[in-house]
């Protein structure tokens, strides 16, 4: 793990550690926690994905969508997990960098520790980092073949609640995938250490306990 990770993790935790000190005496004015505690809420978004480093992935366009569960162990911390595809086609005729691989399909599946904060009664923020696992497959002209690898991603999403059960939002995503493709040296990077923004919107199902 390189040191432009380590710090971007450091970043997104430090504040959930000094949040986490705090006593929760009373639930905080923004929250349906008094009388309709949050439990749990599901999301489900679209996203397109661009390239940040020089790698194989900046060849092919990138669309996805991704269903997410989470769950509030505190009112601001939550735990969850995460499954999407991402789908992407050759952009040009060009095949001299990515060999007769005409499109990627990508599967990530993976965990994540939350911070949410809600602004006011409609506004929140909801951050994540997590890691998962990859799985792409690859299809040529003559055949159709996968690759395995792991994930690391962090991800911030800005959401609007309609009431205590429909909400929106529009969210950043940065993903590092990790292959462990069999090339020659000077194309190891290439191949096997993708960098992507995914940028994207969807909507959330927050769902209440009242009895909890």
């Amino acid at each position: 793990m390189n040191s432009t990770i380590k710090l971007s993790l450091l970043v997104v935790f430090f504040p959930l550690f000094l949040s986490a000190q705090d006593s929760i005496s009373d639930p905080h004015r923004n929250q349906y926690v008094t009388t309709d505690p949050e439990t749990v809420f599901f999301v489900g978004e679209f996203f397109r994905g661009y390239s940040v480093n020089n790698s194989s992935w900046e060849n092919y366009s990138k669309l996805g969508f991704a269903v997410d569960f989470n769950w509030f162990v505190f009112p601001f911390l939550t735990i969850g997990g995460q499954y999407s595809l991402m789908g992407g086609n050759l952009k040009g005729e060009d095949i001299s960098n990515t060999g007769a691989v005409k499109g990627v399909t990508t599967h990530y599946l993976g965990l994540h520790l939350g911070y949410y904060h809600a602004f006011n009664r409609e506004w929140n923020l909801h951050s994540l980092a997590g890691f998962g696992t990859v799985q792409n497959g690859n299809r040529s002209p003559d055949s159709r073949f996968t690759e395995d690898g792991n994930s690391l991603m962090l991800q911030s999403a800005i959401g609007y609640r309609f009431d205590r059960t429909a909400s929106i939002f529009l969210k950043a995503t940065l993903r590092w995938d990790r292959m462990n493709i069999e090339t020659p040296q000077v194309l190891k990077d290439y191949f096997n250490k993708h960098g992507l923004l995914l940028i994207g919107f969807g909507v959330r199902l927050h769902l209440q306990n009242p009895n909890g």
